[in-house]
């Protein structure tokens, strides 16, 4: 065997290479580390260290040796959640490793609130939940294609790293936002809501790449019916539907090898589906009778202040926007267009003050697919006719409501023309706002400032609302819901910049010790 296949062969974790290699590894750096490694295959095989330098060098400017990868292999026993550091002696102990391992990677989401892939492995089956852009102003240490390329490069290259499937939780681009750098041989799973949402999105994006994805003409898209289970390989899924700022947002538990994991996902208590968080916990203990081992649990309002996000529910968004609609007649709205519990109660306190809506041809469309999901068997999200934005640029004076989105990619100046042109030919324009955003968007000390956002509320002159309810569990649900889940083995942190703040909730102590922080990367075996 030649010293540069004796660098291929560590890949294959048969344990004396390994151990071998990593006593002579330089970790200092991705020189270091390559040149240690070619110096330590050369000794070994009686060869040039130059020569195998040189050749690794080209190994790795042909994508074919991932350093990142080779330096897990070979960081053995650093931390013993790493199933990188397990030796094998026979391929027969490594076969049998595999038939029955359970192992987790937060690829990214331990230290960052968007962004969100996570790989879970049961038995000879690894599926990726989410694949997500990073949010604006991201403090994250891997970039979008750098993740990509490392993780599909994985699955093309390595058999440990074969993807059985992409299962997303919900329409948001920080969870759903890299779906078309998926390679096309891999199948991809997600609720049909979610499936019509982005169809809606991206007919009027111009992404022609994803609306080809979502017309599904090759099948690759598969969907589902919540709480009842669908198998991929060796696991069982159940999906359940939970309350969030996205419409049917998903959790899932898996289940395969004798293990349970149950991943969180986005959700809440203060939603029109509020109910469901208490729900679930019951759903499992009664129907699947399995302790959940592991819980992955999203931790974005650790580190806001509950003041500031106010923590209305829907309901209060509802009375609030009603009660300010009451004496202001002349109204501009800033909300997601795909918040449908808030865009829900913004539309109906509208109505109860007989106040026409308009929206552009998007925002219509969007509704009237929300409305047909669930208007009709649903009372609560029966929503009132959205008027042409055409009609209210016409028109030269009265009341109304106006939908506008959250105003994505305007710059300073295109923000303050837009407010201006709103108000072309209008006999009498000094409109009242209701923001229901997150505020820091508006904070110029954020990473995610939009100076466009922050200029088109500024022309208000202070004449807004902020009415928002968030999208995500404060801190008592957080509590509540892990007790309720009652998990026996581990707690992971994820979609959070403070993960160690799960330890500081009001949880049982025995809870506390079973929260594990991870770094971006590292892979949690569940023995």
């Amino acid at each position: 065997m030649t010293a540069i296949e004796t660098i291929k062969e560590l890949f294959t974790l048969k344990g004396d290479l390994l151990e071998s290699a990593a006593r002579s590894a330089d970790f200092t750096d991705d020189e270091a580390l390559l040149r240690s490694v070619a110096q330590w295959a050369a000794q070994r095989c009686a060869e040039n260290a130059e020569t195998v330098w040189q050749e690794a060098k080209v190994l790795v400017a042909e994508d074919w040796l991932d350093l990142s990868l080779l330096r897990d292999f070979l960081e053995i026993g650093l931390k013993p959640w790493k199933f990188y550091g397990r030796i094998f002696g026979s391929n027969e102990q490594y076969d049998e490793w595999r038939r029955t391992r359970v192992l987790i990677t937060v690829h990214r989401g331990a230290k960052q609130i968007g962004g969100s892939i996570t790989e879970i492995s049961m038995g000879r089956t690894t599926v990726l939940v989410d694949c997500g852009s990073e949010l604006p102003g991201s403090r994250g240490s891997v970039r979008d294609e750098d993740i990509i390329k490392k993780i599909f490069d994985q699955h093309r290259r390595y058999t440990d790293h074969q993807l059985s499937g992409v299962l997303f939780t919900h329409y948001h681009g920080d969870h759903a936002g890299l779906m078309e750098k998926i390679p096309s041989d891999i199948p991809i799973y997600m609720d049909e809501a979610m499936r019509k949402i982005l169809r809606v999105l991206h007919k009027h994006t111009g992404n022609t790449a994803m609306q080809e994805l979502l017309a599904d003409h090759s099948g690759r898209i598969h969907t589902f019916t919540p709480g009842k289970l669908f198998h991929i390989g060796d696991m069982n899924i159940v999906p359940f539907f939970v309350d969030h700022s996205a419409y049917r947002a998903t959790m899932y538990l898996f289940a395969g090898v004798g293990r349970t994991i149950l991943f969180s996902g986005d959700f809440r208590s203060v939603g029109y589906m509020g109910k469901s968080v208490a729900i679930i916990p019951k759903l499992i203990r009664e129907n699947y009778q399995q302790p959940v081992d592991v819980l992955l649990c999203e931790g974005t309002m650790l580190t806001r202040d509950a003041a500031e996000e106010q923590l209305l529910t829907e309901w209060d968004v509802k009375k609030e926007a009603t009660d300010f609609m009451r004496d202001r007649r002349q109204i501009f709205v800033l909300c997601s267009s795909t918040n449908f519990d808030s865009i829900t109660s913004i539309c109906q306190a509208a109505q109860a003050n007989n106040l026409p809506i308009y929206g552009s041809d998007y925002i219509a469309e969007m509704l009237k697919t929300f409305s047909a999901m669930a208007g009709e068997k649903m009372g609560l999200y029966g929503l009132p006719p959205v008027k042409s934005i055409k009609e209210f640029l016409a028109r030269k004076d009265g009341e109304y409501v106006v939908l506008l989105g959250s105003l994505p990619g305007r710059g300073k100046e295109k923000a303050a023309e837009l407010y201006r042109n709103y108000g072309k030919g209008k006999r009498e324009y000094r409109p009242y706002l209701i923001y229901s955003l997150w505020q820091g968007y508006l904070n110029p000390r954020h990473p995610a400032y939009d100076e466009g956002l922050a200029t088109f509320v500024g022309q208000f002159d202070g004449r807004f609302k902020y009415i928002h309810s968030s999208g995500h569990a404060d801190r008592d649900t957080l509590a509540k819901f892990i007790t309720d889940i009652a998990p026996e083995k581990y707690i992971v942190p994820f979609h959070t910049e403070k993960a160690a703040g799960f330890k500081e909730l009001a949880i049982e102590e025995k809870y506390r010790d079973m929260v594990i922080l991870p770094e971006d990367g590292d892979t949690i075996e569940i023995p």
